[in-house]
């Protein structure tokens, strides 16, 4: 994925990394005043277990990739929108809730040599997890992610078929 990079998310990084770069320091120099050698060994251990860096930067990660996501999926949005790129817009939450949904059994899917993993988000589906089967296509998705796409797109992330006919109604 390509994500957006920009002045603010390099300096930021930056700046972390000396916050980090200084906290490890001082751990250090506490270590010494504690009377342990300041050896490569204790240095290395130091920067591979420093908890402090761990605690910094991956909130700081995650939220910059959570915030870059957010902007592409906003900018997405925002130009099909305007020119409508993707033509049919989502189901509503009530058209969703009435497609049927049941509990997984692998036994079923290797008897019928069918594909037992969720496509959206490419995670294989578990003993007694929910899922949604569409209708039409007879595609099966994870409860959540399937529900997510369809409140955006009103079509089989798989095949592209529609999932209600011209009418509004489950097919």
């Amino acid at each position: 994925m390509k994500g957006q990079t920009t002045e603010t998310g390099f300096f930021r990084g930056a700046g972390i990394g000396a916050v980090a770069g200084a906290i490890t320091a001082v751990q250090l120099l506490e270590s010494l005043a504690d009377g342990e050698s300041l050896s490569k060994v204790a240095l290395l251990v130091s920067l591979v277990n420093g908890k402090v860096f761990i605690e910094w930067v991956s909130p700081a990660v995650l939220k910059a990739y959570q915030w870059q996501m957010n902007s592409l999926d906003s900018t997405y949005r925002e130009i099909s929108d305007i020119y409508d790129v993707n033509g049919g817009k989502g189901l509503s939450r009530s058209c969703i809730q009435k497609l049927p949904m049941q509990e997984f059994h692998s036994i079923e899917r290797i008897k019928s040599r069918e594909e037992s993993y969720c496509s959206i988000c490419i995670q294989g589906l578990k003993d007694g997890e929910m899922a949604r089967n569409l209708p039409r296509c007879g595609h099966i998705f994870h409860l959540k992610c399937i529900d997510e796409w369809l409140s955006r797109q009103g079509t089989c992330p798989m095949c592209r078929e529609h999932v209600l006919d011209g009418d509004g109604e489950e097919v």
